[in-house]
């Protein structure tokens, strides 16, 4: 494939940080205003019997969906530009949230969940544009910032959801959250230039995908990110179900602050992260990953919401990490030119993860109880670790220098 840069007067990576942060921290909020609340949202229907199996069915089918256009999105960013991309994205998470509040059984919100999962990806794509435009020795330092106001978006979301589901219903919620990524996209236009690419010859999503597969550090990279993913999305369906076991009243509300406890340790955790320039980003993957695990089964054994909150808490420390090592390797083994692309893909990989996630969490609870996706959960994240130090050295390696200026 032939590449022609087109630079774009003005843009400058700093800029780019800040209004793509914004947007990711507005997409992140009115998500997690939704996704607590799916479970009870299905229950409070009643069509369903098993509310355990189909809320992991919901968050599963969006991930699905997912997974396969994401390579897709990503591959059309690398042609079209990522700033498209963000605003598509925003627009269509806002259309299929307000038509959830209008949905009345549980297999409308079904299909409602894959229409999101297919047309979504704001933060995605805001990675994508972040790791294209920034220079290389910034990239620790950009990916840290963006992990932190999606982290803060996950703080807030839940707050805000809870107080809007306890005063006007979870349809209200659904309503409210609605406007949030619209405002990001137009954002999105409005604030966020780029520094486009422009294919001189065809190519196909397939040869994309393929080239970007070839790679040796990504595959590892990718195995490592979908084991993660399935990990910690096991206990998405079961986690407010036993939050409603072990708080006394005001379930929704308690539901929206343990769910924000994860997103506060996380947001205090990323700055942190992202300052060290010359982190060994191998050894920090490989470590959060074993802490993750710890943390994982203790939550399994938690008694009090006290306790499972403080737990929820010390988990968004190493989450932080995890996520931001394994951004700056995928974007160290790429070149600015493929990092569309690669970064599709490994969305794409990132929801495959997601996809089984649920699916086991919702096995898991509804045959031996909500606790035992915890301990799956445990299991996931010390096998992401075996992975991340048995290849180590492979994907420590770093992508050929493109020689491009990223301030344009």
């Amino acid at each position: 494939m032939i590449a022609t840069r087109v630079r774009i007067p003005g843009v400058r990576w700093k800029r780019n940080l800040l209004m793509v942060s914004a947007g990711c921290f507005i997409v992140q909020a009115s998500y997690t205003v939704v996704t607590p609340f799916l479970p009870i949202f299905v229950q409070q229907l009643g069509t369903v019997p098993d509310v355990s199996l189909w809320s992991g069915l919901l968050f599963s089918s969006s991930f699905l969906a997912s997974a396969i256009m994401a390579p897709v999105w990503g591959s059309l960013s690398d042609r079209y530009g990522k700033r498209v991309m963000l605003v598509r994205a925003g627009f269509a998470i806002a259309a299929t949230y307000a038509l959830t509040a209008f949905a009345t059984t549980h297999v409308q919100v079904l299909w409602l969940r894959v229409a999101n999962g297919a047309l979504s990806g704001y933060i995605p794509a805001a990675t994508m544009l972040i790791a294209a435009n920034t220079p290389d020795d910034e990239l620790g330092f950009a990916l840290g910032v963006l992990q932190t106001t999606v982290a803060v978006g996950t703080i807030m979301g839940p707050l805000f959801g809870g107080l809007m589901a306890h005063a006007f219903g979870i349809r209200g919620a659904f309503i409210a959250c609605a406007v949030l990524p619209a405002a990001a996209s137009v954002l999105a236009l409005l604030g966020v230039r780029e520094e486009r690419i422009r294919r001189t010859e065809p190519s196909s999503v397939f040869r994309d995908v393929a080239a970007v597969l070839s790679t040796p550090a990504l595959q590892a990279l990718f195995a490592i990110l979908l084991v993660t993913q399935a990990g910690a999305l096991v206990i998405q369906p079961t986690l407010p179900l036993l939050i409603s076991e072990l708080a006394s009243e005001n379930v929704p509300l308690a539901t929206g602050v343990v769910f924000s406890l994860f997103g506060v340790s996380t947001a205090l955790a990323a700055p942190l992260v992202s300052r060290r320039k010359n982190a060994n980003y191998v050894l920090m993957l490989v470590y959060s990953l074993l802490l993750s695990a710890l943390l994982s089964a203790l939550q399994g054994v938690s008694r009090s919401i006290v306790g499972l909150g403080a737990l929820r808490f010390i988990f968004g420390l190493p989450g932080a990490a995890m996520s931001v090592a394994i951004n700056v390797l995928v974007a160290r083994a790429t070149t600015p030119e493929t990092r569309g692309r690669a970064f599709g893909v490994m969305s794409g990989v990132s929801s495959g993860g997601a996809v089984v996630g649920p699916l086991i969490g919702g096995f898991l609870g509804g045959r031996f109880g909500v606790r035992s996706s915890f301990f799956g959960c445990a299991a996931l994240y010390a096998a992401a670790a075996i992975v991340a130090a048995a290849s180590r050295r492979l994907v420590a390696g770093r992508a050929p220098v493109s020689g491009r200026d990223p301030n344009g």
